[in-house]
């Protein structure tokens, strides 16, 4: 197994980076509630990372990361993320605005905490929790006015059904955390095999990215429109056994 990555370019010069594991393996759906550290298998996840450059103007940024629909696996998103490098233009309203979410969400995270803790026998949900504790404190906060989000999607690209997240950055964002921008996406792969049993087709067609920057009337797609609209990243998933 190993990491690869992908790029594609825009006319403008625009670039948009993809990279991940290309041969993860897919857990069965029993795992993740399997009780008994002998003979458990331990928590398998997989983070896929894009990046892109642009020329410096603010732009609303849209950035679709999609997975194949196929096989017999289906993805399970977990955690997404903007990454940025304290310290911003804005600092101190980023701070603020951390320390603010912090006191809101701290009763929460502290009974949250004191649950997993208890769930010695379910090792499955306290790494899934020590994972998206290190990314979330990593991740860019909601700046009034300039919030980002996420929400779940799906296309179809050729005749391949796709599902996936998409990044939605305000331009006031997009311009504090420069003129490269980095996100990612943890996941795991769940092993689900078609119910009439027939045979996953081969190959397993690639994970596909793409972004939309706006600004005003201009629009740049990346990596480019048409025939060579994604990024590709190739992917074979591999099964782990069931549990026994």
């Amino acid at each position: 197994m190993g990491a690869a990555w992908g790029r594609g370019r825009a006319q403008t010069g625009e670039w948009l980076e993809v990279y991940g594991e290309t041969e993860p393996r897919s857990i069965p759906l029993e795992r993740i509630f399997a009780t008994g550290s002998d003979g458990t298998p331990p928590f398998t996840a997989y983070l896929y990372i894009w990046t892109l450059g642009h020329s410096g103007d603010a732009r609303r940024t849209e950035v679709t990361l999609l997975f194949p629909a196929e096989g017999d696996w289906r993805v399970k998103d977990l955690q997404a993320v903007v990454y940025h490098l304290p310290p911003v233009q804005e600092e101190r309203a980023w701070r603020d605005t951390l320390a603010k979410d912090l006191r809101v969400a701290g009763p929460m995270l502290e009974a949250f905490g004191t649950v997993t803790a208890g769930l010695t026998g379910f090792p499955e949900l306290n790494a899934v929790a020590s994972a998206v504790a290190h990314l979330n404190a990593r991740s860019a906060p909601q700046i009034q006015n300039d919030e980002w989000y996420v929400r779940r999607v799906h296309d179809t690209v050729g005749e391949t059904l796709y599902q996936g997240v998409e990044w939605i950055l305000p331009p006031g964002f997009v311009n504090q955390i420069g003129t490269r921008v980095t996100g990612a996406l943890l996941v795991q792969f769940i092993g689900a095999a078609h119910a009439d049993g027939a045979p996953a087709d081969n190959p397993t067609p690639p994970v596909l990215a793409r972004a939309i920057l706006t600004h005003g009337k201009e629009v740049t797609e990346l990596p480019g429109p048409g025939a060579d609209a994604y990024v590709e990243l190739p992917l074979r998933v591999t099964p782990d056994e069931p549990l026994t």
